[in-house]
């Protein structure tokens, strides 16, 4: 007998329906209490970037950052809502999309290449594995995000959380607390698939805050290779194809005089393994207490002090700082050699305006 066309409509709006609420209704299932020594369980998360896998994801952001010149992309990261799809099958090869009203952005990793694809403007963009980036929303992916922060902070202590169900699974808790008095972060918390130790959320809380500024979670999550068919890209002949020069990170600070970074500032040496030989930029510290120092061209210098002003950054004649817990910004200017420095980090405002002096007291021709 056949289904009128009302009723066919009525029962797939129903199914639609039911499919959508799955990791919904699945997420407050309570969870199986799978605690476990919290060492054992950090290695294991540590070790995880070889677990295949394919989900669906959102990072949120509770930062009110103000809109830098040229860095508008971070700053959504930090203070909205990104959905993404991802599909992993090793370290070197992988996939994720963050979706959007306007349909998809994609990123293809292969050994040593990447390609984007930005279906809105139906174009394909070939780039260079580059060393050094700006941060992008994959990197807020929960397993990116907790190896990350692990991986950064060996000395910093561990216990063990109450499990929550994620995405599914009775997820394995771990708390991680800094130990460094000058960071802005309380702690982070983060839970991970007892068996493979796939971190499947993570949220950071600012020193004196009750809830997490910056969150990645799965809402859906499938351990196993995901198929090669979502792995794989053709370029049909209307499609526009792109070949990117510039890492990122150089397209922001391509500007002649820029120089070389000072070894120490505010009693932090200077990480050597992190953005070595990019002119203009400095990382100090290490892990939830680190900072970075980029020296802004001329172009841009004033943009940043506006757009910190107009936050409501407090001004002295030639520093401003902005608190937005746990993020600190500061931007050092220093007239008489014609520099300006951007500084930030999760680090107090102390230790930033500490850099910024030192920065101020450089000799003229420091190279």
């Amino acid at each position: 007998m056949s289904v009128p066309r009302s009723r066919r409509w009525f029962v797939v709006a129903g199914l639609t329906a039911a499919a959508a609420a799955v990791p919904v209704v699945s997420s407050v299932w309570p969870a199986r209490d799978t605690r476990t020594d919290a060492a054992k369980l950090r290695e294991r998360m540590l070790r995880s970037a070889d677990v295949a896998h394919q989900g669906y994801a959102e990072s949120v952001g509770r930062l009110a950052v103000p809109e830098l010149p040229k860095l508008a992309s971070v700053t959504a990261l930090l203070s909205g809502t990104t959905q993404m799809r991802t599909w992993y099958a090793a370290r070197d090869r992988y996939r994720f999309a963050v979706l959007n009203t306007a349909g998809e952005r994609d990123v293809f990793h292969e050994v040593d290449a990447e390609y984007l694809w930005d279906s809105g403007q139906n174009t394909f963009t070939e780039a260079a594995d580059l060393m050094v980036r700006l941060p992008r929303a994959g990197d807020l992916l929960p397993p990116d995000l907790a190896r990350r922060i692990l991986a950064g902070a060996p000395g910093d202590a561990v216990s063990a959380i109450a499990s929550k169900r994620v995405a599914g699974v009775s997820a394995a808790g771990l708390r991680l607390a800094p130990a460094d008095p000058d960071t802005t972060v309380g702690y982070v918390d983060m839970w991970a698939d007892p068996d493979s130790g796939l971190p499947l959320q993570v949220e950071l809380t600012a020193k004196g805050a009750s809830s997490p500024v910056i969150m990645g979670r799965f809402l859906e999550i499938d351990l196993g290779p995901p198929p090669e068919s979502a792995l794989s890209y053709e370029v049909g002949p209307d499609v526009g194809f792109n070949t990117a020069e510039l890492p990122d990170v150089t397209s922001v600070l391509a500007s002649g005089g820029l120089v070389r970074p000072p070894g120490r500032l505010a009693g932090r040496a200077r990480r050597s393994d992190a953005l070595a030989g990019l002119p203009g930029v400095g990382l100090y510290g290490a892990g939830l207490s680190s900072f970075v120092m980029l020296q802004l061209p001329r172009d841009l210098a004033n943009s940043a002090v506006d757009a910190a002003v107009k936050a409501g950054a407090q001004q002295t004649e030639d520093f401003v700082r902005l608190e937005i817990p746990p993020l600190s910004l500061a931007v050092q200017r220093v007239p008489r050699n014609r520099r300006t420095y951007l500084l930030a980090g999760l680090v107090s405002a102390t230790v930033l305006q500490q850099a910024g002096t030192e920065l101020a007291a450089l000799p003229r021709g420091n190279r």
